[in-house]
């Protein structure tokens, strides 16, 4: 089950059923960059297979049930996706309501949370459009 949370710093984002925020990796305007064991990236950022007998996600308070969906990989194991996203948790985050993994660049791209919406929480972008929408223009399992 996938529902929402309010964390520190990020906002109301999309965590897991363990309350623990999932994060989606993303290079170039490209979703979903392979983030995989034979690289290590895994042992960093969990990846969310479901469990076995299991097809589908749950949508928890806060989620869109239509924004979920499952995507099965080479790998032979089918995953839970938010908004077409591969979903991961950050093994830096040590519980729920923790959002530690936004921002950081590795295993080939950039790693954000998601708003229940399905868009990438970008923090400072965030803080800049309010900055200037107060100012008078702008746009805003």
């Amino acid at each position: 089950m996938f529902g929402t949370a309010t964390v520190s710093g990020l906002g109301t984002v999309i965590v897991d059923a363990k309350g623990r925020t999932v994060y989606v990796l993303t290079a170039d305007g490209k979703t979903n960059v392979p983030c995989e064991d034979s690289t290590g990236c895994t042992k960093v950022w969990p990846d969310l297979p479901f469990p076995s007998g299991v097809t589908g996600a749950a949508a928890g308070p806060g989620a869109q049930a239509s924004m979920l969906g499952s995507m099965k990989l080479s790998d032979g194991e089918t995953y839970p996706t938010y908004n077409g996203w591969l979903m991961y948790e950050f093994s830096g985050d040590s519980g729920p309501a923790q959002g530690h993994g936004e921002g950081i660049q590795s295993f080939g791209g950039t790693w954000y949370a998601l708003n229940a919406s399905g868009a990438l929480v970008r923090p400072g972008a965030a803080a800049a459009t309010a900055t200037t929408a107060a100012s008078g223009g702008g746009a805003g399992y």
